[in-house]
C-alpha cells in the first residue's frame, strides 16, 4: 500500500512540475523593455514576446526599426531565439524571473558578448506613454 501512494505521489509531483513549467513559459507573453550598449551610447529596445507551448514567435523594437523573432524554444523559464540583422542571425539566450528577462546575446564578429535585463511593460506603463 505504501509503494502505490509514493507512485501517485510522485506522479503527482511529475504533473503539477508540467503544468508549472507550461504556464511559466505562457507566462513571457506580452511587452519587455530593456537597454543595450553601442558604440553610439545606450539604445532602447523593445521584445513583443508571443508563447505557444513550447515555441516561441514575436518582434523585437529598436530605433532602427522592428524586426521579427525567428526560431524560439521554450524550455521551462530558460529560452532562445533568432534576430536577424541584415545577413547576420543573432543568437539570444534568456532566462525568465517574473517581471524580469536575463538575455544574454554573443558578441557580433568575436566581439564582447552582450547581457541586458529587460522588464515586463505593465498596463499602468503603457498607459502612461
Amino acid at each position: 500500500m505504501k509503494g502505490k501512494s509514493m507512485v501517485r505521489s510522485f506522479c503527482f509531483l511529475v504533473v503539477a512540475l508540467f503544468a508549472v513549467s507550461i504556464g511559466f513559459a505562457q507566462d513571457i507573453n506580452g511587452k519587455w523593455k530593456g537597454q543595450m550598449e553601442s558604440p553610439n551610447g545606450p539604445m532602447d529596445l523593445v521584445f513583443n514576446f508571443k508563447a505557444n507551448g513550447d515555441s516561441l514567435s514575436g518582434t523585437v523594437e529598436s530605433p532602427m526599426g522592428e524586426l521579427p523573432i525567428s526560431n524560439g524554444k521554450i524550455n521551462g523559464n530558460t529560452f532562445s531565439f533568432l534576430v536577424n540583422v541584415g545577413e547576420m542571425s543573432m543568437s539570444h539566450q534568456c532566462t525568465a524571473m517574473g517581471d524580469s528577462i536575463s538575455m544574454k546575446v554573443p558578441g557580433m564578429q568575436g566581439g564582447e558578448p552582450m547581457e541586458l535585463m529587460l522588464k515586463r511593460v505593465t498596463e499602468v506603463q503603457k498607459q502612461s506613454k
